[in-house]
């Protein structure tokens, strides 16, 4: 009997250690006591326990030795972070970090692993500016500029000058906010990196439409034949006589190319209304989309490919375009309430010069494919003069915003405003 319970004892401490290694292991952590969590509807009880982790801006992540939460200087890496049961399975959707606070609701026991990263200078610089219109939390991947825009009233604090590094002249001698070198920034990410958009339309001596493909019919389109890579609005973006040989030298080398995602969204998920967190995770790979057959039949579900060798740049996606204007992100798509997303700083309207016909329709990276579509021709989602979001043929000429991402080590000066844009300093 004696041995028996000695046999016993030995497996469950077995059972207990290699329970313990498999958390453990599974995501390098550092345990904590959830003294300082608050906690919704007391579900959550103080056995469970924390996995602080650290990154330091040299791209590894430690644990941390100290049982505090990081705050001054650090971001919180939502899509890194997460919680899991006894059992080492995830536990969605339980843990949330709004104003530096945690909040974890559920009815089981469970672990959770957060990450943080040091805020990088050029970040700390954006957001120590007061009423920019700069998040305070990630929306959609990065802190975002937010808001209402008009160039002579209420101004979200995003334009740019990048006529060449070190130079804030684009106002000189020139209508505000109309110089052809004024970008505006979308957002920046934890990393650091800066997503700009111009702030008027591309012209290439006197044209200002593109077509997103002369390829666009069902048989043109067979395998990879219009994804973007293979484009004609990809060359006119990237190649040597295209928009990027048009920026200073300077500003080229301060751009850091991306892999950009591609794919399509079907007609069926913007005609619901769906919110925008949905369309920013099928932009971002995150989540599957439907695509269908030229007979409009459904086929599978996929998510978006990334492109196999970097790019410096690309086009506006429908989530830059919902996310800009505060609150839209948790309701809306932009495809029904349109009005009330034109209000928002990033439409063409608020940063124009009198743009009319199909210089005033514009371009984004999300195409469609050919449901929908009686002549089975592929199509791709742009954005009207009146605010909404609607789908043209690949085939159609309309108005260019380049977009692209510059460095994280850059350092800004200025202030944001179209009287003071920021600029590159070095």
């Amino acid at each position: 009997m004696e041995k028996r319970k000695t046999t016993i004892i030995f497996v469950i401490g077995v059972i207990l250690i290699v329970s313990t290694f498999l958390i453990c292991n599974k995501h390098t952590v550092y345990q904590t006591q959830l003294d300082d969590v608050k906690l919704v509807n007391n579900n959550t009880s103080k056995s469970g326990m924390f996995a602080i982790m650290i990154n330091d801006g040299n791209g590894e992540y430690k644990q941390s030795d100290d049982s505090n939460f990081p705050t001054e200087g650090y971001s919180y890496n939502e899509e890194k972070s997460g919680c899991i049961d006894s059992k080492g399975l995830a536990v969605e959707n339980v843990l949330t970090y709004t104003d530096k606070k945690f909040s974890i609701k559920t009815n089981q026991a469970v672990y959770c692993y957060v990450y943080f990263d040091k805020v990088p200078q050029t970040l700390q610089t954006l957001q120590s500016q007061t009423n920019s219109g700069l998040s305070t939390d990630l929306v959609g991947g990065m802190y975002r500029y937010q808001g209402t825009d008009t160039l002579k009233g209420n101004q979200v604090k995003n334009y740019i000058c990048l006529e060449k590094v070190g130079s804030a002249g684009c106002s000189s001698a020139k209508w505000i906010g109309y110089d052809d070198k004024m970008y505006r920034i979308i957002g920046i990410t934890s990393e650091g990196k800066i997503k700009v958009i111009k702030q008027i339309i591309y012209n290439k001596n006197g044209t200002q439409t593109f077509k997103w493909n002369t390829k666009y019919s069902s048989s043109d389109c067979s395998g990879n034949n219009c994804d973007w890579p293979n484009t004609d609005m990809y060359k006119t973006l990237n190649e040597n006589d295209g928009f990027i040989s048009t920026l200073d030298s300077s500003i080229q080398n301060k751009i850091e190319p991306q892999q950009w995602l591609y794919g399509d969204i079907s007609i069926d998920y913007i005609n619901s209304n769906i919110p925008t967190e949905t369309v920013y995770k099928i932009e971002t790979g995150q989540e599957n989309t439907k695509y269908y057959d030229k007979s409009g039949s459904y086929v599978t579900d996929q998510k978006w490919k990334e492109m196999e060798e970097p790019a410096s740049i690309g086009l506006m996606y429908i989530h830059d375009y919902a996310y800009a204007l505060s609150g839209t992100g948790s309701t809306s798509s932009c495809r029904l309430d349109y009005e009330n997303c034109k209000t928002s700083w990033i439409h063409m309207s608020n940063n124009g010069a009198g743009t009319s016909g199909n210089e005033s329709i514009e371009w984004t990276m999300s195409r469609i494919g050919p449901f929908g579509i009686s002549d089975s021709n592929f199509v791709s989602w742009v954005l009207s003069p009146y605010g909404n979001i609607y789908n043209l043929n690949l085939t159609a000429t309309l108005a260019v915003r380049p977009v692209f991402y510059l460095e994280s080590d850059v350092e800004l000066g200025g202030e944001g405003s179209t009287e003071n844009p920021f600029y590159i300093m070095t």
